[in-house]
């Protein structure tokens, strides 16, 4: 081989590594929101949905019973509302710091987001996987309703859908801060 081939295929060669080098990075060094590693470019039928979704639902609930849950909603119609949830059973309380700046106990599990989609599932939801988001389908007075969720790293993240009546999306953090103690003290002091 020439010297000018042999230099050719040493620069390629190098090129080539430079960019996998420089690809590899770059993916890792941006993580978007996914479902799970298995379905972050695949699409997934209804009935594999179904199953990753329910899935990931228990997930997030026990991790909301270990580590607590704030739920931030911006809502059209209510403003923007807090819902905190404390970690320790023994002393499980939920609290609402709502748009008006008025505290509420909330009594039901189920106005927090992980605790509603279990509900829904077992309801008969349906679930589908489009754009890199699950979305929940599920009838209110016969009219099919979407709740679209994104996930990270097995975990539900946000939730937002459109009503008759409004807009919203929730975001969902995992543990409890220090507004949230706040919140959950300002709670401790209500009586239902």
């Amino acid at each position: 081989m020439t010297s000018i081939g042999s230099k050719y295929l040493s620069v390629t060669f190098a090129l080539a590594l430079v960019v996998s080098t420089l690809s590899g990075c770059s993916m890792s060094s941006a993580p978007s929101p996914s479902a799970t590693p298995s379905t972050t470019q695949a699409q997934l039928t209804d009935a594999q949905a179904l199953i990753e979704f329910t899935t990931i639902v228990d997930a997030s609930i026990a991790k909301a019973k270990q580590s607590g849950l704030t739920q931030t909603t911006v809502n059209s119609d209510f403003g923007t509302y807090v819902l905190v949830a404390d970690k320790s059973p023994s002393a499980y309380q939920a609290t609402v710091k709502n748009a008006d700046g008025t505290f509420a106990l909330l009594s039901e599990a189920d106005a927090f987001i992980p605790w509603a989609a279990k509900g829904w599932l077992q309801l008969g939801a349906k679930v589908s996987f489009n754009g890199g988001r699950f979305v929940l389908t599920r009838d209110i007075e016969a009219t099919p309703t979407d709740y679209v969720f994104e996930v990270s790293n097995g975990l539900l993240l946000t939730e937002s859908g459109q009503s008759a009546q409004s807009t919203w999306i929730s975001t969902l953090n995992y543990e409890v801060s220090a507004d949230g103690q706040e919140i959950l003290k300002i709670g401790a002091t209500l009586t239902r």
